[in-house]
């Protein structure tokens, strides 16, 4: 499935710097804390901080990105913006953004898709390829002990008969376990469920979040794939650039 086919491919796509990580992270928490601040009465918010806890985000930079959005520290108005283009033998991309200049960042994304032998297109133009799924991975459950009085936290191997035991009783569309890691797959509407269920059952997550799953793969080899993933890699060093999607294996 595009850059989702193989589990190791995944976890070394999710392997991003710390800092990219964290300012993307504290866009996510302004977002969706302007729907309302309080995660108990924001199902949005409060799956973006249990997003923020798998990547051991901070607590201050948590708490900063709240205080921006209730106005007691100088923040940006952020617009969540999706733009979708083509690369390389005729692969196709959906790009996610998070900007509070959607000129600046449009400009940006053109230019890096022009650069590395892609275009942009209209919206619709390719969306129409994919899948908005929830995606979630996890590589085992989490035990919790206390050793001289701090609490440390371990994740054990995962158990391939458990989970598959347990997550089957819940809603979702597939599961795929290798190399110990198994990644679930869920409807839309069903992710957020999903999610808090695996988080009460002490699932160690390295990614819960909604990803665009392409319906059908295409095979590119050669120049073109080297050109492909250089263009992805631009796209994803770009400072607005939250995600990017394709369909090509």
């Amino acid at each position: 499935m595009g850059r989702w086919h193989s589990i190791a491919a995944k976890k070394a796509a999710w392997d991003v710097g710390k800092s990219k990580t964290y300012s993307m992270m504290s866009k996510l928490i302004q977002l969706a804390a302007k729907k309302w601040a309080d995660p108990k009465m924001n199902p949005s918010l409060d799956l973006v901080l249990q997003k923020a806890r798998y990547h051991s985000v901070p607590r201050d930079i948590v708490e900063r990105a709240i205080l921006k959005w209730s106005g007691q520290l100088e923040g940006e108005q952020l617009e969540e913006v999706f733009y979708e283009g083509y690369g390389p033998a005729g692969s196709a991309l959906v790009i996610k953004t998070l900007t509070s200049n959607t000129n600046r960042t449009a400009t940006s994304i053109k230019t890096i898709l022009n650069k590395f032998g892609g275009s942009l297109g209209q919206q619709g133009s390719v969306a129409w390829q994919f899948d908005e799924k929830g995606v979630i991975v996890t590589d085992g459950k989490v035990k919790r002990e206390t050793i001289k009085g701090k609490e440390v936290e371990t994740v054990l191997p995962l158990n391939q008969e458990e989970i598959e035991m347990e997550v089957l009783d819940l809603p979702i569309d597939d599961i795929s376990v290798e190399e110990g890691t198994a990644v679930v797959f869920t409807q839309k509407v069903e992710f957020a469920e999903v999610s808090k269920a695996m988080d009460a059952l002490g699932y160690h997550m390295v990614e819960s979040d909604l990803q665009f799953i392409p319906q059908n793969e295409i095979s590119v080899t050669g120049e073109d794939l080297d050109q492909l993933n250089t263009l992805v890699d631009a796209l994803e060093n770009d400072e607005d650039v939250d995600k990017v999607w394709t369909n090509v294996k």
